[in-house]
C-alpha cells in the first residue's frame, strides 16, 4: 500500500469509517463540511491561502496537481472575496465531496467497493475496510498525542478537524488536553461551530469504543 503523506481529508476520511465494517461515524453532511475544512486547512498549510484575522484570502492562485485542492482553489478564485472560514465552508462544499475521497482511498488500496443493485434495479455502492495499514498509522500517531507526545503542526490540525467534527468522540474520549490543543485551530473551529448550529448531540451509548490504545487497535 501506498504510504506517502495523506492529505488532511484523507485522513480525516480514514478516521470517520470504523474499523471493524467500514461504517460511518458521522452524518454526510457533518463529514463533507469537515472535509472541505480540511482542503481548506490543506492550501493553507501549502501557501495558497493564508488566515486574514477571522478570514481567509487565497495569495497563490497556481494549481498544486490535486484534484481536490485544485476545485476548492478555483472555487475561491472565482468568488474573488476574503470571507471567513465558516462562509467558505458552505460556498464550497459540495454535496458528494465524502464519495470522491472514498474512491480517492479506493484507489490507494485503504477502501473496497462492494457494487450490488437494491431491487435488481439501482445501483448501490457500499465500502468497508480493504486494507487498514493507513488507518491504523493514523489512529497510532493521535493516540500518542492524546496519551501526551508532543504533536506537530499537522497532527494539531488533523485533531482540530476529528475533534470539531466529532470523529474523535466516537474513537476516544479526547479529554480537556486535546480541547487545549485544538482551541485556536482556524479550521476546527470553523468546523465545530457549523456542527453545533445544525446538528444535535449524538446519542454516543453502545457504538463509541476507545481505539486509540497504544498499537492502533
Amino acid at each position: 500500500m501506498a504510504t506517502e503523506q495523506l492529505t488532511f481529508a484523507e485522513e480525516l476520511m480514514l478516521l470517520a469509517h470504523r474499523e471493524t465494517d467500514g461504517k460511518q461515524l458521522i452524518p454526510n453532511n457533518v463529514l463533507n463540511i469537515s472535509l472541505t475544512a480540511a482542503e481548506l486547512a490543506e492550501l493553507a498549510a501549502l501557501g495558497k491561502v493564508e488566515v486574514r484575522g477571522a478570514d481567509l484570502a487565497v495569495v497563490d492562485r497556481r494549481p498544486v496537481g490535486d484534484a481536490e485542492l485544485d476545485a476548492v482553489l478555483a472555487r475561491m478564485v472565482k468568488v474573488g472575496k476574503t470571507l471567513p472560514a465558516g462562509r467558505w465552508l458552505i460556498m464550497i462544499n459540495p454535496v458528494r465531496k465524502h464519495r470522491n475521497y472514498l474512491r480517492r482511498l479506493s484507489e490507494r488500496g485503504a477502501f473496497k467497493a462492494d457494487r450490488s443493485r437494491m431491487l435488481g434495479l439501482i445501483p448501490v455502492e457500499r465500502y468497508g475496510y480493504d486494507d487498514t495499514t493507513l488507518v491504523r498509522a493514523v489512529k497510532d500517531r493521535i493516540g500518542k498525542v492524546i496519551r501526551g507526545q508532543k504533536p506537530d503542526a499537522r497532527t494539531v490540525t488533523l485533531l482540530a478537524l476529528a475533534h470539531g467534527s466529532g470523529v474523535l468522540g466516537r474513537l476516544a474520549n479526547p479529554g480537556k488536553r486535546v480541547e487545549q490543543l485544538v482551541q485556536d485551530d482556524w479550521a476546527g473551529q470553523a468546523v465545530k461551530a457549523y456542527v453545533d448550529k445544525t446538528t444535535t448531540k449524538p446519542d454516543d451509548s453502545g457504538d463509541s469504543v476507545t481505539i486509540l490504545a497504544a498499537g492502533g487497535s
